[in-house]
């Protein structure tokens, strides 16, 4: 197991404003998958979407599940 510290608040700060959004968990977590060069498995992939999109190629993907 890894522990990865949250000290993103400026990152994820950005992201929100860039992104017109205001969820803080949604963010920190593209922001996280950004940093880490990982894809995203999640049930609310819309939203995830919508902020990833903002960084266009640099944003992680996002696959949603269940399918």
């Amino acid at each position: 197991m890894t522990i990865h510290a949250l000290d993103d608040g400026p990152a994820v700060g950005r992201l929100l404003a860039r992104s017109r959004t205001s969820d803080v968990v949604d963010a920190h977590l593209v922001v996280l998958a950004v940093r880490l060069k990982e894809d995203v498995l999640t049930g609310d992939a819309d939203d995830l979407t919508g902020i990833s999109s903002t960084l266009g190629a640099t944003g992680p993907l996002i696959h949603p599940w269940p399918r």
